[in-house]
């Protein structure tokens, strides 16, 4: 069998995710199949401006190849073990998105159990040892667990633009052709698929199958090809952010947070991102409601005075997905494939399934026809799920304090899945048969995080039996595990003290 020829355009996280996965899973320690090339220009800058995750990465890095303590050194990466979420229902109001949970079968009974108590303790702390591990400061893993593996699910905190310098120098060191410049030209055969690029310095680079990793620019998907994009603003109107880099040396919070904060302001959101060496804070906004100009000064004003002097940097994106992410022998992933806003840090996750799909589906025999169809089905239905779940968040608040805010929670404003899910709540606790995609990242048990967390249905659910009222009763596994693992599991700080060598605040 001819090698195949897979020419990656663009770089960042989402183009050396691509690039050293792929080698990983399609070329063997003694043998290669795929010849990957990776072209990205010196002068185009990188999205990056920190990123949270979900737990698929540890999959993910593990697959690469990469050792955790090396990855998070090289990344500056911290442990992140859930999502609180601050004044969406309210101003004064929070509650957690954990990752872990004890497991309860295909017949939960824990929404349904909190729903008919007097909800005395938030809904999280009754099946999740996270929050308060969060909160204590803890980190999910013991000082001996190894590479990826520990007793309770996380993912990380980590500097995207580090991370796509450390899987570079990975891929290259394994293989993977490292190119450095302009791609100026696309050529399209007459059958309408791509046949090479053609850089500035003159290098053409004939491929048979291309991969635009450009971003938003999409030169070859967008540019080329001319697929379509999918809007998804009548459903998510934020269509801007600012960002700003916080060393702990000008403000320190006093040790590194192992969650992420999303915080609901006038016109948006913030995020708070706590890396080893520094926070990354944001403010994902929309421009229909406020400028840049007042954006920016509203985070300065929520972040405080020590941000005078820091830089801000202002982002615009599209909300959206494009209609056909494989068409010919051209797949887009990452930003080129669509954006939805990070409220649930799904950015590279959106990476991590888009090339483990198509790893799955490679066209070693030539025809991409079948392939593409699958691949873009699954595709389509992960940027669905994620706006559903994204939305949640929105039409589920009580705040009117702003124009921004009585918007979001419009009908109009629900995608009709979504509606049919909460009326289908209005009569039964989420559970596992409501979701029957098997690649599903949210089902039953985030949602209720969400919707018990923004206290969905304040009444009983009708037609449900009614419990005792005498407070929710919080199963022993879930107090035995708070004991043991605050007791136990070691701060977060000293674990990435003396793991990765990061410096005390």
């Amino acid at each position: 069998m001819a090698l195949k020829r897979v020419v990656i355009v663009g770089g960042g996280s989402a183009g050396w995710i691509t690039a050293a996965y792929m080698d990983a899973v399609l070329n063997g320690a003694r043998s290669k199949a795929v010849d990957i090339s990776l072209v990205e220009s010196a002068d185009v800058p990188r999205i990056g401006v920190g990123e949270a995750t979900v737990p698929s990465l540890r999959d993910t890095l593990r697959t690469i190849g990469m050792d955790e303590a090396q990855f998070m050194r090289a990344t500056d990466a911290t442990f992140k073990q859930a999502i609180r979420f601050d004044d969406w229902l309210e101003p004064g109001h929070s509650y957690f998105h954990p990752f872990d949970r004890r497991p309860s079968g295909r017949l939960d009974r824990a929404g349904l159990r909190w729903l008919t108590s007097d909800r005395s303790i938030p809904f999280a702390e009754t099946v999740s040892a996270q929050p308060a591990l969060c909160e204590a400061g803890r980190a999910p893993k013991f000082m001996d667990n190894r590479s990826f593996e520990a007793p309770i699910s996380y993912a990380y905190h980590v500097d995207a633009e580090k991370l796509a310098d450390a899987l570079c120098e990975l891929a290259c060191r394994r293989g993977v052709r490292h190119i450095v410049d302009d791609v100026v030209d696309v050529e399209v055969a007459a059958d309408g698929t791509l046949s090479a690029v053609r850089c500035a310095q003159g290098l053409r680079l004939e491929g048979d199958l291309f991969i635009d990793c450009t971003g938003f620019a999409a030169i070859l998907h967008g540019k080329r090809l001319g697929v379509d994009f999918v809007d998804y603003s009548q459903w998510l109107p934020c269509d801007r952010a600012v960002a700003m880099r916080v060393p702990y040396e000008l403000h320190s919070p006093g040790a590194r947070r192992p969650f992420t904060t999303a915080t609901a302001l006038s016109h948006g959101w913030s995020w708070d991102i706590g890396l080893a060496d520094r926070r990354g804070i944001g403010y994902v906004y929309a421009s229909e409601f406020t400028d840049a100009e007042a954006a920016e000064r509203e985070l300065r004003a929520f972040e405080g005075a020590h941000t005078k002097d820091i830089d801000a940097r202002h982002l615009q994106f599209r909300v959206g997905r494009s209609a056909q992410p494989w068409r010919a022998n051209c797949v887009a992933i990452g930003l080129s494939s669509g954006f939805i806003e990070p409220l649930e840090s799904t950015g590279l996750f959106l990476v991590e399934i888009a090339v483990a799909t198509l790893c799955e589906y490679f066209p070693f025999g030539g025809d991409m026809a079948h392939g593409a169809e699958r691949f873009n089905a699954i595709i389509q239905a992960r940027y669905e799920e994620i706006l559903d779940f994204v939305v949640l968040h929105y039409c589920l608040s009580r705040r009117e304090d702003t124009a921004f805010w009585r918007d979001v929670r419009r009908p109009e404003r629900i995608p009709e899945r979504l509606q049919t899910l909460l009326a289908m709540w209005q009569h039964k606790s989420p559970s596992l048969s409501d979701f029957h995609d098997n690649l599903q990242l949210f089902s039953h048990t985030p949602y209720e995080y969400v919707l018990y967390g923004m206290d969905f249905l304040r009444e009983r659910i009708a037609g449900m039996p009614a419990a005792s009222l005498r407070g929710p009763a919080v199963p022993e596994s879930i107090t035995h595990t708070i004991k043991d693992a605050c007791s136990r599991l070691p701060a977060h700080d000293e674990w990435l003290a003396r793991r990765t060598g990061a410096k005390p605040l």
